[in-house]
């Protein structure tokens, strides 16, 4: 009777741990499922973002290609522009020197026929002014000579 019981709980025992091994399987085959849809998903969003960093590599360089010929052109436009300020600077310079030669170019002006008669009037009066003696007189010619 002792043996009889002993197996009947050993039995009872191998059951319930069965049954509890058959649930255990049960939830790891899920988990195991679950664990490979995600791998599967993840892969894809993996294959996206490396997609994208392509594109966005790809951008990159382009745009640093754009950049560079931008700046070429910036540089070379910024030269020829500080050459021709260079070149004004001299020539304010040289005009500032010959100040004096002012009427002359004023004298030239107001005989232009393109003239409206108020200007004319103007440069009469500026003129009358510049002379202090009231005498008009042909001032010295003098012109901007460039010097590279």
């Amino acid at each position: 009777a002792k043996f009889h019981e002993w197996c009947d709980n050993t039995r009872e025992e191998t059951t319930k741990s069965i049954a509890e091994a058959a649930s255990q399987i049960e939830q790891l085959t899920a988990d195991i499922a679950k664990a490979e849809a995600d791998a599967e998903r993840l892969a894809g969003e993996i294959a996206e973002l490396e997609s994208a960093i392509a594109q966005a590599t790809s951008e990159l360089k382009s745009a640093q290609e754009m950049r560079e010929k931008e700046h070429s052109d910036y540089s070379a436009t910024h030269a020829d522009l500080s050459e021709s300020v260079d070149a004004i600077e001299r020539a304010i310079a040289v005009l500032k020197s010959r100040e004096a030669d002012v009427p002359q170019s004023l004298l030239q002006v107001r005989d232009s026929p393109r003239l409206p008669a108020e200007a004319k009037a103007a440069i009469e009066s500026f003129l009358a002014m510049s002379s202090g003696d009231g005498e008009m007189a042909s001032p010295e010619a003098n012109a901007y000579e460039f010097q590279p």
